[in-house]
């Protein structure tokens, strides 16, 4: 008997072909990881060397005030450590520092430095750029969709929250 017979519900090779094709979830991950690496190529370009995607995936996560890495580690779905060491990256390339968090003695605040916000001004400019570059493509109706469609997923489905006051 081969290999199908012992392993119920394996797919066809046709089937597997047509999930690549079709597949929401590759698209969406490998759209996303599109823009991850577009970005971090175009920091570099203005100078913001050593910057991986794993930097940019944590940068999404703290917040413009500062973040304990617990929460941050929370958000991701990785280890303390994890995090840790992303935070210790970003701190030698001067983007990010750690201070005391105000409300617990105990525990550090990771925030942006001055370089760090530089970053981040930056990467508005490059966010701008990507989303030309995508309603280039899309269409400027299509676009307004696509922004639609994803505020909504991310608003029923993760809970987050994209209006305007956020």
């Amino acid at each position: 008997m081969g290999d199908r017979g012992r392993f119920r519900g394996l797919p066809e090779d046709a089937d597997v072909s047509q999930f690549y094709r079709t597949s929401l979830q590759r698209h969406v991950i490998e759209f996303g990881e599109w823009m991850a690496r577009a970005s971090i190529e175009r920091a570099r370009e203005r100078g913001h060397a050593g910057l991986r995607p794993a930097h940019a995936r944590l940068m999404v996560y703290l917040d413009w005030g500062g973040s304990r890495i617990t929460d941050i580690a929370k958000a991701q779905d990785v280890s303390k450590n994890a995090i840790g060491q992303l935070v210790t990256d970003l701190e030698e390339l001067g983007y990010l520092e750690r201070v005391p968090d105000p409300d617990d003695a105990r525990a550090k605040i990771v925030r942006y430095t001055a370089a760090g916000r530089g970053l981040i001004a930056d990467a508005r400019d490059i966010g701008v750029e990507l989303d030309a570059e995508v309603e280039a493509v899309l269409g400027p109706e299509r676009m307004t969709q696509l922004r639609d469609i994803l505020a909504e997923l991310g608003s029923r489905l993760l809970g987050l929250d994209f209006s305007a006051s956020s």
